[in-house]
C-alpha cells in the first residue's frame, strides 16, 4: 500500500485523531506508534517526527481529552445564567463526559500521566477544568456569604460527586442514567446546604 501524503501540520492532527479513536475504542493499552502509523497509512517512523515516544503520544491524547472536557464545561456554563444551576448541571455534565469517554477518562485520570512535568500543554489542559470549577465555587461562596467552607474544598466535593458516580457507572456499579441523575441531585443538595449556611441566612442575623 502506498504511503499517504500529508501537508505540513496535517500528519500530527491525523495521528492524534486516530489515537483518540483507538483509545476510545480499545483503551490506552492498545495504543502504539507502529499501530498508529499503519492506521493513518504512513511509514512506521513517521509518527516519531511528532511524538518522540509512546508517553508523549499518550500525553497528547490526554491533553485533547481535557480540552474537550473544558469545551463541554464552558458550553454548560453558558447555558445556565444561575450559578447554582450551572454548578449542579455541571456535575451531571462531567459525569456524562466520563460515561461517553470511559477509556479516555481513565487515561486522563492516570496520576503518572497527568504529573508529567515535562509537558506544559498537558499540565495546562488538565488544570483548566479544575480552575474553572474553583472560580465558580469561589464566586458562589462570595455571593452567598459562605465563610465556613473553603472554596477549594467545596470544588473538591463537587468534583468528587461527579467523578465518583461516573467511575462507579463505568465499573458497572450504577447505570448511566442513575449516575447522571445522582450527580446533579447530589451537587444541587450540597449547593443548597451551602447557600443556606451563609451569615445572612443564619437564624438570629
Amino acid at each position: 500500500m502506498p504511503e499517504k501524503s500529508y501537508h505540513h501540520g496535517e500528519l500530527r492532527e491525523a495521528l492524534l485523531n486516530a489515537a483518540l479513536d483507538l483509545v476510545r475504542a480499545e483503551g490506552p493499552g492498545a495504543l502504539s506508534l507502529r499501530r498508529l502509523a499503519k492506521a493513518v497509512g504512513v511509514s512506521a517512523m513517521a509518527p516519531y517526527h511528532h511524538f518522540p515516544d509512546r508517553g508523549a503520544l499518550l500525553a497528547a491524547v490526554a491533553t485533547r481529552g481535557f480540552e474537550q472536557l473544558q469545551e463541554s464545561k464552558l458550553a454548560n456554563h453558558a447555558a445556565h445564567h444561575n450559578l447554582a444551576d450551572a454548578l449542579a448541571t455541571g456535575a451531571a455534565n462531567y459525569c456524562r463526559f466520563i460515561l461517553d469517554n470511559p477509556n479516555l477518562y481513565r487515561l486522563m485520570s492516570d496520576p503518572a500521566l497527568v504529573e508529567r512535568a515535562d509537558d506544559p500543554h498537558l499540565i495546562a489542559a488538565a488544570q483548566a477544568p479544575a480552575a474553572m470549577l474553583l472560580q465558580m465555587v469561589t464566586q458562589l461562596f462570595a455571593e452567598c456569604d459562605v465563610e465556613d467552607i473553603a472554596p477549594r474544598d467545596g470544588a473538591t466535593m463537587l468534583w468528587g460527586i461527579a467523578h465518583g458516580l461516573g467511575t462507579l457507572a463505568i465499573d458497572g456499579q450504577l447505570t448511566d442514567p442513575q449516575a447522571i441523575t445522582l450527580s446533579e441531585q447530589g451537587a444541587a443538595a450540597m449547593i443548597r446546604d451551602w447557600t443556606r449556611r451563609g451569615p445572612s441566612n443564619r437564624v438570629g442575623d
